[in-house]
This record gives C-alpha cells, sequence and structure tokens, in this order.
C-alpha cells in the first residue's frame, strides 16, 4: 500500500476550475493568458477536454474499496499517485517561487516533478528539494556541445530521468500572448505596468523574488547584443531527429523519456531507439490547432508499445477521474501544467499541495465510486463498451 497522505485541501477551492477562477483575479491578464491560452481558435486545448468527457466507466460492485492503494510502479520505483507536475518554462514568472514550491511538495508527495529547460531555479537546487521524483526536461541545444554539458549536468545533480521534448520543432504564434504583450526580454509597458498595480500581490511577491531569468542556459548564451527571444529560438534544433535521440540514449543511462508523441510510427521508432517511456502530449494544445486530442492519440497505440514502453499522459488533465480515465486506456503516469499553475497563482505556496491533495481525493474516490481496490489494477475492463 502507498503510504498515507492527507486529502485535506482548502474547500473554498475544491476543485480545478475553483483555483483556476481565483488564479485569474489574482495575476495580470498576460500571466494568465500565458499558462491559460492555446494555439489560433483553441479548439485543440477543447478537444482535450471534450475527448476526456467522452470516456465512460461502468462500476463493478460486490467488492470491499473501504482502502484502495493509488501507487504505480515505473521505471522500478514506486510512486505514490500517477499524477505530477510536468515542465512549465518561466515557472517563477507565473507566481513567484512556484519551481521551489511544487519540488518540495512532490517530493513530500511522492509524485514525479519535471524541471523544464527554460525554468527559472537552477537545476540543482531543484535536484536537492526533490532528489527522489526530480525528471529534468531537455529542449535538445543546436550545438552538440552544449548537449553533452546539459545531459551531464543533469546527471551530476542527480535527475531521475530525461525527459526529450519532441513537440516544438519551432516557435509558435499564440495570439493571446501576442495581444496581452507578453515579450522577451520581460520589458516595463504601459499596459504591462497598469497591470502590475492593479494585481499587487503578484507584484509585490515578484518584486520580493526578483525577475525571473532563464538560469540553467545562461551560461551559453555568448553573445551579450543577442536578443533573448533570438538566443532561445537559435537555442534549439529545428525538429529533434533520431540521430540525437541515439546520441542521448548513449549519453544518458537511466529512464529516457520522448515527450509530446502523438503519432503510432513515432511511438514505434522510440522502441527501436532504446527510449524508456513516452509521454503523449499535444502540449496542451499549444502548438497545432489541429492536432488530434491526447486521449485519441493514446488510443491509437498498438499493443506493443504498451509492452515495451512505459506510457505516460498530458494535455487536458483537470481531475483525478481524467487520471483514472486515462488509466483505463493504458497510461501510467499523467501531468497536468495548468492545473498546478492555476493553484500557485490562486494561493501562493499553499498551492502545490491544494493540487497534489485534490487529485489525490478525486482518484481515491473515483476508485471508490467504480469498485477498483487499487490505481495498479484499473484497466479496460472497467470502459464502457462504446469507449
Amino acid at each position: 500500500m502507498s503510504k498515507s497522505h492527507s486529502t485535506q485541501y482548502n474547500h473554498q477551492f475544491p476543485g480545478i476550475p475553483d483555483l483556476k477562477a481565483r488564479a485569474k483575479q489574482r495575476i495580470p491578464s498576460f500571466i494568465f493568458d500565458y499558462i491559460d491560452g492555446g494555439i489560433d481558435e483553441e479548439k485543440n486545448k477543447q478537444r482535450n477536454r471534450d475527448a476526456f468527457h467522452g470516456v465512460q466507466l461502468t462500476p463493478q460492485y460486490l467488492t470491499d474499496v473501504s482502502e484502495v492503494d493509488t501507487s504505480i510502479n515505473i521505471f522500478g520505483k514506486s510512486y505514490d499517485m500517477a499524477f505530477g507536475v510536468p515542465p512549465v518554462g518561466l515557472g517563477n514568472l507565473l507566481w513567484p517561487g512556484s519551481e521551489r514550491a511544487l519540488a518540495s511538495a512532490s517530493q513530500h508527495a511522492n509524485t514525479p516533478y519535471i524541471l523544464s529547460t527554460f525554468s527559472t531555479t537552477p537545476m540543482d537546487e531543484i535536484a536537492a528539494l526533490a532528489p527522489d521524483v526530480a525528471w529534468f526536461q531537455l529542449y535538445t541545444p543546436r550545438d552538440e556541445a552544449v548537449m553533452k554539458d546539459m545531459i551531464q549536468r543533469a546527471k551530476t545533480a542527480g535527475f531521475n530521468a530525461l525527459v526529450i521534448t519532441l513537440d516544438i520543432p519551432v516557435g509558435a504564434k499564440r495570439n493571446r500572448e501576442l495581444k496581452s504583450g507578453l515579450q522577451l526580454p520581460f520589458k516595463i509597458t504601459p499596459k504591462i505596468a497598469w497591470e502590475a498595480l492593479t494585481h499587487p500581490q503578484w507584484t509585490i511577491e515578484t518584486l520580493k523574488n526578483g525577475s525571473p531569468e532563464f538560469v540553467n542556459v545562461a551560461k551559453y548564451k555568448t553573445d551579450s547584443d543577442m536578443p533573448l527571444a533570438a538566443f532561445i529560438s537559435h537555442f534549439m534544433v529545428s525538429g529533434v531527429s533520431k540521430e540525437r535521440i541515439a546520441q542521448i540514449r548513449k549519453l544518458w543511462d537511466g529512464p529516457l523519456i520522448l515527450k509530446g508523441v502523438q503519432n503510432t510510427q513515432n511511438a514505434l521508432d522510440a522502441i527501436a531507439l532504446g527510449v524508456d517511456g513516452i509521454i503523449v502530449s499535444n502540449h496542451g494544445g499549444r502548438q497545432l490547432d489541429a492536432a488530434p486530442s491526447s486521449l485519441d492519440s493514446l488510443k491509437q497505440l498498438p499493443d506493443e508499445v504498451h509492452q515495451k514502453l512505459t506510457v505516460m499522459l498530458d494535455s487536458g488533465v483537470r481531475t483525478g477521474l481524467d487520471v483514472v480515465r486515462a488509466k483505463a486506456l493504458g497510461a501510467q503516469m499523467m501531468f497536468s501544467g495548468r492545473s498546478f499553475f492555476w493553484g500557485m497563482a490562486a494561493l501562493g505556496q499553499d498551492g502545490a499541495d491544494q493540487v497534489i491533495n485534490i487529485f489525490r481525493d478525486e482518484i481515491t474516490r473515483s476508485l471508490q465510486q467504480l469498485g477498483c481496490h487499487s490505481f495498479e489494477s484499473m484497466d479496460e475492463s472497467w470502459l464502457t463498451q462504446d469507449n
């Protein structure tokens, strides 16, 4: 059985939509649009949610569910819950101190925390805060020497897994971000200044913590005259190739995961390349509005993929029931960036535990309602026939 954790949380905000509403009040609109927005008309983002609502599960009663086990074992390690924090760039801009708070909460809850290459907290600090659960996400550098250096730094810091993001071959044109005025480097415009003045809690915390910077890639910016946005664009390869993954596999001897898999052939390629796991994801509907929902991509995976890889999922997850639905469809671990950062923006430092406890409570209750005594046991037999 997984170790006992409290499921007590602030009942003023019992669900993720409640945290989202509170977050919208507490943070400037350009920050809210950054975490909430999708690409183009945001149809892919909505499709992700609609797909979850379409998955029906049929309860199986006549079993004792007074106690259920929410733990999952992946990559030879047991986690207390199949739900974690995915990589989100500029985390401390969304709410100051978010990355450290989320790492610490994840360590306490024994759930994965994935640090982004474009985080604003030094990677060795996060690894020290979450030594048992921290994974590192790599936006593959164009320069192979830089790539090797970053992988070595992740290894030296003690990260438990390496996650390679595939689904940003080029930067995205997100209309809400363009209209809201968010840009790099961060500049104080009259509109931004007004937003800061009208959201004093976020502003005070930001001033106390200092302006967020991409601390983990700063050493590679050798041209001081190059604009930050241009540096970021130049930093990453325009599409991660199989050859690069083969190189990374040789450099990293721990669990290697590809994030952003939507195509069945890419999942089969991952097997051939010696990868250990995949995260089925469309980047939260932030890259291609015509992309399939994350659940539809998951449903297309053949048995061979589930047998040879650890299959995980993000994009569209908002409830503990969603986590259980995805498990019934074959995913082993789920992530939701928006849920965690709405929690941080809504409640500050308490937001991390709030989101974890909401999901733990909802996963537990969903399993009980379905007559399932453990998360590991949840499978396709609970799917309603027409799924």
